[in-house]
């Protein structure tokens, strides 16, 4: 497993590394304009859709039960490739004709709030992105394919192939003077994924051979529903939360929708870089262990977690107008659009934390085919998130968006770990962590007012945070035992 998880990481940071290369040029060239929000906008109405529909058949639902089939009955497993690789494709072909036709309609729906000029931009990126929709299906087919025999090659470079792709357009867009050339890097990424992974996975032998046995794939793709069937609840709250944010955020003003997505960005780098791996990893060798060893190895993980996210938490709270204004506080990004992100990344900050561990504690549910329990967590979270979205904005401002995915996430969080029977231990372990982050917050006020908006204001209030949390660490002897989880070196 801690290879996989290294083989992700590291595939996660070179993802992310290139992802905020993208964001910091998005943010000069375009800030938070039509051009940046028309994006995001079309992207989503690009995505809600597929995933909507395969999100959670793919990764808690084949990759688990192919995974389980390729050890016992290789003929089925292959049948179960073959049968959902032709359904996707299916679904593919008619959500990509639906939002060629429907891209104006689907546009006013999402964010009814946007002016005629971005709208119909977004239309027209939209359309455009929607070409890569059978590309990207099945990259995700292939990639979970490739999780089940162990490696995760595809799934690491995923991001940086994506973000190449946006980082290719943008430079393209700008070059042009031509903004419609940022949604051609979505199609040309995933297309170029899929031809990479489909002849990789041939050369390898990890491809299986066509079968023609239909009675095996029938069978196959019945196991597979059974599967998923408790999670069907999951993607239609899940895209409810994303189109009602998206909603909202158009109704706040059209600067707002991006500024969410360049905060989203900062905020789940951590869930990315470390919950991500972690979670993927355990949906292939958690479901060889008793529950008892599930649970052990959650009550050490849990903690470790903790130790890592809680401080990033706490200096993202009490200095997210920093970070905003380093990272992107140039070019056409002015000071509205960094206030504005800064709000929004304020209410990201505050449950940053439980995003983390949330993720971590769902897929492990997941692995244990425990996806009653895991919908249960995850619906919950997601209603709360809702009715935030709904409610707060209209006296919060746009903070509130941020704050509706914290109070999910913390929700989500609690019910998973109960589930997982680890609640006692995340609840003491969070209330060991709470004191340390609280002196680790303000000592990064304190210091990096001294000179505000600044890379050295930002690097020496981080690093009195540092400082104070592992004070607070050393001094806790539980914190201090989850510290030397993750300082432990791999046994050869």
């Amino acid at each position: 497993m801690r290879s996989a998880v290294q083989r992700l990481f590291w595939g996660g940071l070179a993802g992310k590394l290139l992802g905020l290369v993208r964001e910091v040029l998005l943010a000069a060239a375009y800030g938070t304009g039509a051009p940046a929000a028309a994006a995001r906008v079309a992207q989503t109405a690009t995505l809600v859709p597929v995933d909507l529909f395969t999100a959670d058949a793919l990764s808690a639902g084949f990759l688990p039960v192919h995974a389980e089939l390729r050890r016992r009955d290789p003929a089925r497993a292959a049948a179960l490739f073959h049968g959902l690789r032709a359904l996707l494709l299916a679904v593919a072909l008619v959500v990509t004709v639906a939002l060629l036709l429907l891209a104006g309609t689907v546009v006013d729906l999402l964010a009814p709030g946007l002016d005629g000029a971005t709208a119909g931009t977004a239309a027209t990126f939209l359309r455009v992105m929607a070409l890569g929709v059978p590309s990207y299906l099945q990259f995700a087919l292939l990639s979970c394919l490739e999780a089940s025999h162990g490696s995760f090659r595809l799934s690491s470079a995923r991001a940086t192939v994506q973000n190449a792709g946006m980082v290719a357009g943008l430079a393209v867009a700008w070059w042009l003077s031509a903004p419609v050339a940022l949604a051609w890097g979505f199609p040309a990424a995933y297309v170029a994924l899929h031809v990479w992974a489909h002849r990789s996975l041939r050369r390898l032998g990890l491809l299986p051979p066509a079968r023609r046995d239909r009675r095996d794939a029938r069978a196959a793709l019945a196991q597979l529903w059974r599967r998923v069937r408790p999670l069907l609840l999951l993607p239609v709250v899940l895209q409810a939360s994303v189109v009602a944010e998206r909603v909202v955020a158009s109704l706040l003003g059209d600067g707002v929708v991006a500024a969410v997505d360049y905060a989203r960005f900062i905020a789940t780098t951590g869930v990315s870089l470390l919950a991500v791996p972690l979670g993927l990893a355990g949906l292939a060798v958690l479901p060889g262990l008793s529950a008892t060893a599930t649970r052990e190895r959650l009550e050490r993980l849990v903690p470790a977690v903790l130790v890592v996210v809680v401080p990033l938490s706490a200096v993202l709270a009490v200095d997210a107008g920093g970070v905003v204004h380093v990272l992107y506080g140039r070019g056409a990004f002015d000071a509205s659009a960094v206030a504005t992100s800064a709000q929004v990344l304020t209410g990201f900050a505050v449950g940053f934390w439980a995003q983390a561990v949330s993720y971590v504690l769902v897929k492990a549910l997941n692995a244990r085919d425990r996806n009653r329990a895991a919908v249960t967590a995850l619906v919950a979270g997601l209603a709360v998130t809702l009715a935030v979205d709904l409610t707060l904005p209209a006296v919060l401002g746009p903070v509130a968006l941020g704050l509706a995915v914290s109070a999910g996430a913390v929700v989500t969080t609690l019910l998973a770990a109960r589930a997982l029977g680890v609640g006692a231990v995340l609840v003491r372990c969070a209330a060991l962590c709470a004191p340390g982050a609280l002196l680790a917050g303000l000592a990064a006020a304190l210091v990096g007012a001294a000179v505000p908006g600044t890379w050295a204001g930002l690097v020496l209030g981080s690093a009195a945070a540092l400082v104070v949390w592992g004070l607070h660490v050393v001094c806790v002897p539980a914190l201090r035992r989850a510290l030397a989880q993750v300082l432990r070196r791999p046994r050869p």
